[in-house]
């Protein structure tokens, strides 16, 4: 496959999978819909600028690299897991959890960096979502020691 085809797919894919997100979205309350609405957003413009890049800059000659079918059902699977216990185990305990563990099962970054990283979109998260736009995040394991108190 090219790599233009390579890139179009997976932008495909992303559009695909941030409108069902968005019309998901859409039969939530206004406030706790607007988060996901705004990511979904976000991944439409860069799905669509990914697609643009590709072919922008798609190489003449094409290289046959093979993809580790593998990493990818394990990466496929550490995100669904992410996904199914966000809201009962809480955004601020899986989020910074899957982060790291997929900096470092991707190879992206060091330890270090990856929780750095990882810390300083947390805060951004918090900052944000939490304080500046009041718009409920799922606590989970965190409801009881934030709410009880």
């Amino acid at each position: 496959m090219s790599y233009f085809m390579k890139h179009l797919l997976f932008s495909v894919f992303a559009f695909a999978f941030a409108l069902f997100f968005f019309v998901e979205a859409s039969s939530m309350s206004a406030s706790a819909g607007m988060f996901p609405k705004i990511v979904a957003g976000l991944v439409f413009v860069l799905s669509v600028v990914m697609a643009f890049n590709a072919w922008r800059s798609a190489p003449a000659e094409e290289s046959r690299a093979k993809i580790n079918v593998k990493r990818l059902v394990i990466y496929a699977a550490m995100l669904a897991v992410y996904i199914f216990t966000t809201e009962t185990v809480g955004y601020f305990i899986t989020t910074p959890v899957f982060m790291i563990v997929s900096y470092l099962f991707l190879k992206a970054a060091g330890f270090v960096k990856a929780v750095l990283i990882t810390a300083a979109f947390m805060v951004f998260v918090y900052l944000l979502f939490v304080q500046f736009l009041n718009l409920p995040v799922p606590l989970g394991l965190l409801e009881p020691l934030i709410l009880g108190a």
